[in-house]
C-alpha cells in the first residue's frame, strides 16, 4: 500500500519535470566570434611573461596564472627573490607591460 502511494505521488512530479524547457547545449557557448575573444588577442604567452618578469626583477617565479580584467588578459606572476622577498607582478598579455 505504501509503495502504491509513493508511485502515485511521483506521477505529477514527473509530469511537471517533462514540462521544463530543455536547454540546448549550443546556446551555452559564447556567441562572440573567435577573433573578438580576449585570449585570441594575446601577443605575449604566459611562458614569455614569466621569463620577462624573472629577468627584469632577477627573481624566481613560484606561481603564474592567467586572468581576465575587463576585455584584457592579464598574467599574475608571483616572484621570490634571493633574499626571500615575495611579491606579485602583473603582465598585460597584449602589450607585455608589467605593473
Amino acid at each position: 500500500m505504501r509503495a502504491r502511494l509513493s508511485l502515485l505521488a511521483l506521477i505529477p512530479a514527473l509530469a511537471l519535470g517533462l514540462s521544463v524547457p530543455v536547454v540546448n547545449a549550443q546556446s551555452l557557448i559564447e556567441k562572440r566570434p573567435r577573433s573578438e575573444r580576449p585570449t585570441d588577442r594575446t601577443r605575449v604567452s604566459l611562458d614569455q611573461a614569466v621569463n620577462m618578469a624573472e629577468s627584469r626583477y632577477r627573481a624566481k617565479a613560484v606561481k603564474a596564472q592567467q586572468s581576465v580584467s575587463g576585455d584584457r588578459v592579464v598574467y599574475n606572476i608571483r616572484l621570490l627573490s634571493g633574499d626571500g622577498k615575495v611579491w606579485t607582478v602583473q603582465v598585460d598579455a597584449q602589450t607585455g607591460q608589467m605593473y
